[in-house]
């Protein structure tokens, strides 16, 4: 195939030489005779295009033979015709190469020229069913065909198709970035080639650099000496000092780009909290001890700590520290009065039940006071109407009734006098024993050993 397309190449150029000593006989020629000043528009393209495509341009010449045919009478002008369908071939677009001839041919090409280009027809009629399939994971990609040298062949955004001649190949994909791909491919007749492509990105050039000198650098766990080569893709870059927190960052490298980490280690300060469990800001923002130390950035800060039932304690950080700098809070207890309990009411619920027992008590003895005045009365009474036991009497029978009358209201006076009895000793009871409870008491001891215990309660 590549020794069939140089052929192509002579025969369309020996055809464009015929055409152009017979362009002022063809009828197209008398045609656009009128129009003289386009012609001579399209001559001039033609001429650039010529010059481009003989310097190396393809792409450039063939967007002067575009310009040309624009201003060519009914856009067909055979030179231009057959010098688009050369370049085309140079540029592997074969189906664009097919209709630049087919145009050629149908524009009135003719003589040895026409059986020329009826050959060049025949041979392209095979990329219309024959084609390159193209596909890429990370396009988009720019794809030659055997070399650079010979222009681009399409852009996968991620995949491109095209017609194309039977024959072996070599596709190049190539993407800024990404390691050059390559590989041969057998295109066969009335076939579909396929060819999928993943490109592998460039490793990529990766300095950390770190304010504080003397710091240990790793990247994935492996000591790092500037610079150093990543592989694409994320990495952890680990960066310690003594003095200082250690710092922690994931970077990412892409494309062959190179990656510059910048590191400030913020140093650690020394701190002592009382109490311990106090909740620290720092300008305002939360902060945690760590391993005894506390993360303190450079520059000025106000430090404050919190604790419940503790004074808040503030500290201003200066901004230039010695190396022995250290922080220390003791946070001030706030004190709590308790007032004391009350005294003891002298009236408690046993005493109040003693006075309701005493009072029973006098309303008892008031009614045995009443009721003895009223067994005297009926005894009294009885004695007027019959004054001797020994004498007959009339009204014997009342002074009998008077007599047993008086008699019940003693009973009933002596029950009355015994409950106020009874009820002053339970109500003197009640009251001694429901005194307040003493914190201090004294107990007689007997035996071996005679004298008093003393108890105090608190």
């Amino acid at each position: 195939m590549r020794a069939l397309i140089p052929t192509w190449i002579v025969c369309a150029t020996v055809a464009w030489t015929s055409v152009a000593l017979a362009a002022p006989k063809s009828k197209g020629a008398s045609k656009i005779a009128p129009k003289a000043s386009p012609k001579v528009d399209a001559r001039a393209k033609y001429q650039d295009a010529v010059r481009l495509d003989d310097s190396g341009e393809p792409e450039k010449a063939l967007t002067a033979i575009e310009e040309g045919l624009a201003v060519a009478a009914e856009n067909k002008d055979l030179p231009l015709l057959e010098l688009k369908g050369r370049v085309m071939l140079k540029l592997r677009d074969y189906p664009g190469a097919l209709e630049a001839y087919q145009a050629y041919l149908d524009g009135g090409a003719t003589g040895a020229n026409r059986r020329e280009a009826l050959k060049i027809v025949k041979n392209l009629e095979a990329v219309k069913s024959t084609f390159i399939d193209i596909t890429l994971a990370n396009g988009p990609v720019a794809i030659y065909l055997d070399s650079k040298t010979q222009g681009l062949f399409c852009t996968a955004e991620p995949s491109c198709r095209k017609g194309m001649l039977p024959g072996r190949y070599k596709v190049i994909a190539e993407r800024d970035g990404f390691d050059r791909w390559t590989q041969q491919v057998t295109v066969e007749k009335g076939k579909t080639a396929k060819v999928d492509i993943t490109l592998v990105e460039k490793p990529s050039l990766l300095t950390v650099r770190v304010a504080q000198s003397g710091a240990h650098v790793t990247v994935d766990d492996t000591d790092y000496s500037a610079p150093a080569t990543v592989s694409a893709g994320s990495h952890r870059v680990v960066v310690s000092l003594a003095g200082n927190m250690e710092e922690r960052r994931e970077v990412s490298a892409h494309e062959g780009k190179p990656v510059v980490l910048e590191v400030s280690l913020t140093p650690l300060v020394p701190i002592r909290v009382e109490p311990p469990g106090a909740t620290l800001l720092l300008d305002d923002k939360p902060i945690a001890i760590e391993e005894g130390n506390l993360a303190v950035p450079p520059g000025a800060h106000r430090l404050v700590a919190r604790a419940p039932g503790f004074h808040e304690q503030r500290i201003e950080i200066p901004a230039d520290r010695t190396g022995d700098y250290m922080l220390s809070l003791e946070l001030a207890r706030i004190e709590v009065v308790v007032a004391p309990p009350p005294p003891p009411s002298r009236f408690t619920a046993r005493r109040k039940i003693a006075i309701a027992v005493g009072g029973a008590g006098v309303v008892a003895m008031a009614s045995g006071v009443v009721l003895g005045v009223q067994s005297k009365n009926f005894e009294n009474d009885a004695f007027a109407l019959c004054p001797s036991p020994s004498s007959p009497c009339a009204g014997a029978r009342k002074a009998d009734g008077l007599i047993v009358s008086g008699q019940s209201r003693a009973l009933q006076a002596n029950i009355a006098y015994g409950v106020a009895g009874g009820a002053a000793v339970a109500a003197a009871v009640l009251w001694l024993t429901g005194a307040p409870e003493s914190r201090v008491a004294v107990t007689p001891r007997l035996g071996a050993v005679a004298g008093l215990d003393l108890a105090v309660r608190f």
